[in-house]
């Protein structure tokens, strides 16, 4: 098989990380695929199982108006990497390029599940980072403040959220080819949308090796015993090896969303309502020591604690809440997903247009109005 110009169709089977290596073997940049954009159909087909499987399993079906919104921000963070994308990378090209301490093989079977699971090793680092710095968290925060736990959840991100993991990732520039680093970063996104669900509890012997539903809906709990655990990617192992795991229990109720939570569905809002708050954190602070403190120490910290905060004196939610919700009639909400297809529509119209045949002022008028579409 010529790997230079691997098949880059995306298959069901990817969105589990179990697709055939060879097909996501690639040169170099110029061969890599935009895993995650082909990847939408598949998305949809999890949609609509996992809304089959809640009615097998006598569950409410997902809230239209939670739902728009989530998959509203992925489209925005989409939008956001129109305009950055590549930027995030420049820093491990560079290291890549200069201080690589040897070149290894891009096609070697065994060095493909070797970067697979040194990326998935970063990323706990990454998505660790972004809970336990305030400024990190103030851009993540929009992962968790939705208060349902479904697939649509899983592509509920930050516009900001590749760029927080510059660093994080930095130190495999030293012998992983950008272009593995790129292709498994996309695998993991994949992987990361099925485990949420409230749909599977168990997936057997590989709970103890794999993330799982079950670890992340913890992971995704506002509840004390909630907070900042099951950090992990695809792998669960770093967290069991690093002291942040957390085993799901039936019978502890979990409440999903922020301690604090913002009640809207406007994704621009949610996006950057926390950036606020982290202000005014640092304006409240005496001192330009702990004034810097509150921006890179936990969202929970105050003068005097640890870094991430004294469980006893950390925000929480002791048990469930009325979740916020809007009620409207059903043609209302009949327009409201006929109006949001178009908008997607419209997204994935603007998104295969080649960039050499757009020019900056059109691509900017246009991906405002998609902007706007979602939240007018």
């Amino acid at each position: 098989m010529n790997f230079e110009n691997a098949n880059t169709t995306i298959l069901l089977w990817d969105m589990f990380y179990l697709g055939n290596p060879h097909r996501h073997m690639y040169k170099d940049i110029k061969h890599l695929p935009h895993i995650y954009a082909q990847a939408w159909p598949y998305f949809l087909t999890l949609l609509v199982l996992e809304n089959g499987l809640r009615l097998w399993q006598r569950k409410k079906i997902l809230r239209l108006n939670d739902s728009i919104t989530s998959m509203s921000h992925a489209i925005l963070q989409e939008c956001a990497k129109l305009f950055y994308r590549g930027s995030e990378h420049c820093l491990y090209f560079w290291i890549y390029n200069n201080y690589k301490i040897c070149e290894l093989p891009w096609n070697s079977i065994a060095f493909w599940y070797f970067s697979a699971i040194a990326v998935d090793f970063c990323y706990y680092w990454m998505h660790r980072a972004s809970h336990e710095i305030h400024i990190f968290w103030a851009q993540h925060q929009v992962h968790h403040s939705s208060e349902e736990f479904n697939v649509t959840v899983g592509v509920r991100q930050s516009v900001f959220q590749s760029l927080v993991g510059i660093v994080c990732y930095a130190p495999l520039a030293l012998f992983v080819p950008p272009v593995l680093l790129m292709v498994h970063q996309q695998l993991s996104l994949l992987y990361q949308i099925w485990i949420h669900t409230e749909t599977i509890t168990t997936i057997g012997p590989l709970d103890y090796v794999l993330n799982t539903p079950a670890y992340h809906r913890v992971h995704h709990g506002s509840n004390l015993y909630c907070l900042d655990k099951n950090y992990g990617g695809v792998l669960i192992i770093w967290d069991r090896i690093f002291g942040t795991f957390q085993d799901f229990y039936p019978d502890k109720p979990i409440t999903y969303g922020l301690v604090y939570q913002k009640n809207a569905f406007n994704p621009l809002s949610l996006q950057f309502f926390y950036n606020l708050n982290l202000y005014y954190k640092w304006n409240s602070m005496s001192g330009w020591k702990n004034k810097l403190r509150s921006v890179i120490k936990g969202p929970s910290w105050v003068p005097g604690l640890s870094w991430t905060g004294h469980d006893g004196r950390r925000a929480s939610v002791a048990g469930r809440r009325k979740k916020y919700d809007v009620k409207i009639s059903y043609a209302l909400k009949s327009y409201l997903l006929v109006h949001f297809i178009a908008v997607v529509n419209g997204y994935f119209t603007l998104t295969t247009i080649p960039r050499s045949e757009i020019n900056f002022t059109c691509m900017a008028i246009s991906t405002f109005y998609v902007v706007w579409s979602l939240t007018s």
